[in-house]
């Protein structure tokens, strides 16, 4: 627009130059012109000014379609911006809405779970393949400082009457972040002690089998209904504490078998379970923990059974060497037979981790010896001695394999002395 003004001004310039240079040479020639010679002076001057306005026209023509394109357009422009602002207030409106069926909690949902595949050879017994575990996470953010966390896995595949698998919630809690260093948890969790009881996905631990310390003597997976506390200190320092529903152990004094699971559980005597973790050096956590039920019967008809169980472990890891020890003790009082008063165990497990190439993942090869002592009809004395290796093609997905040799009095050595196992694993 600007330039069809411009245009206009400056071509009214130029007529008035034009004639006023052409009344100069007519002044300033040496002779008068005659009337026929100003006439046609005359008609040529009128002819270019007819010439130069009818471009003038032409371009005010061009320059009030132009200004009407303009318009239409920002008219199409706000009315599309009114569209905009409408759709956008609408999501929002739905996004943020209250009730059973509000929308905009897949924003702050997430799914996850993991499995593993084992199969196990003996030298005197049948083998046999089994679909260990299918477990699904779905947690949930309420807000940016209250969550939920939850567990649900199918054992074995098979669960109902009859049926060798189970259907069981391992966890289900609200974790509320109350400051940058201290937060809670209530409902049902993975009790703070040793190392696999709270992370034990498949990918994330050497060998087919959990190693059988955290299995026998730490009765993993453990979980109970509870209220605990978390505190996260500058200094590398962890400490967790809480209190939870207790164990179910009878007068033999078995501890695995007194796992209530939370299925409508008896909890006349509660636990009490405490947790230091150190984790200030790159690489290193150095962890000890303690739980504690004054009667692990939970009934009064038959005698306490007060129980306390202490754990230390250090797991640290520099380059692709790993090495993790573990040492659990529990002290019972009150059991039927004095053997059951003191189980314990340890393991002392070294690896090494290296990269294939970036295609093809990681592999890792490791040695376990465990030695423990657990009580089931008589007190079990156990020495195994384990090798094996990991592949990793991807850090969420591992195939296993490893050797067993089984000594002294193991509840294994009926089916050999060996035992051969392979796995596969995944989480997501």
């Amino acid at each position: 627009m600007k330039q069809c003004i411009s245009t206009y001004f400056y071509k009214r310039l130029a007529v008035v130059g034009l004639m006023a240079g052409t009344m100069v040479t007519v002044l300033s020639g040496s002779t008068t012109p005659s009337v026929e010679e100003m006439w046609a002076i005359i008609q040529k001057q009128q002819a270019e000014i007819e010439r130069l306005q009818g471009l003038v026209e032409s371009n005010r023509e061009e320059a009030e379609q132009a200004q009407a394109v303009a318009t239409e357009a920002k008219a199409e422009v706000a009315v599309t911006q009114e569209q905009v602002e409408a759709t956008a207030l609408a999501v929002e409106e739905i996004a943020g809405g209250s009730g059973s069926g509000a929308s905009g909690w897949w924003d702050r949902t997430s799914v996850g779970g993991y499995g593993e595949l084992h199969y196990n050879y003996y030298d005197n017994a049948s083998d046999s393949v089994d679909f260990h575990r299918f477990v699904l996470f779905v947690n949930h953010e309420f807000n940016d400082w209250i969550s939920l966390f939850t567990e649900l896995e199918v054992e074995h595949s098979l669960s109902g009457n009859g049926k060798p698998g189970e259907v069981e919630l391992e966890q289900a809690y609200i974790q509320m972040d109350w400051s940058e260093t201290f937060s809670t948890s209530a409902g049902l969790f993975l009790m703070p002690v040793g190392i696999l009881n709270e992370t034990h996905e498949p990918n994330t631990f050497y060998g087919v089998e959990r190693n059988n310390v955290e299995k026998r003597i730490i009765p993993s997976t453990w979980w109970e209904a509870g209220i605990k506390g978390n505190w996260r200190l500058g200094n590398g320092v962890s400490i967790d504490a809480g209190i939870t529903s207790g164990l179910d152990v009878d007068s033999s004094g078995v501890i695995r078998s007194g796992r209530q699971k939370v299925a409508k559980a008896i909890n006349d005597s509660p636990g009490y379970v405490a947790r230091v973790v150190y984790s200030g050096v790159p690489g290193l956590q150095v962890g000890v923990s303690a739980f504690y039920q004054s009667d692990m019967a939970q009934t009064d008809t038959a005698a306490d059974i007060e129980g306390l169980l202490t754990t230390g472990h250090v797991d640290y890891s520099t380059g692709g060497f790993r090495i993790r020890a573990l040492y659990a003790n529990w002290d019972l009082d009150g059991t039927d037979s004095a053997e059951a008063e003191s189980q314990w165990g340890y393991y002392l497990e070294p690896s090494y981790r290296w990269e294939l190439d970036e295609y093809f993942g990681d592999i890792g090869v490791y040695f376990r010896y465990s030695n423990y002592k657990y009580f089931s009809g008589s007190l079990k004395d156990n020495e195994i001695y384990e090798i094996g290796v990991n592949y990793w093609p991807t850090n969420n997905v591992v195939f296993k394999a490893d050797v067993q040799e089984i000594s002294d009095s193991d509840e294994l050595k009926s089916k050999g002395d060996k035992v051969i196992n392979l796995g596969v694993g995944y989480q997501f």
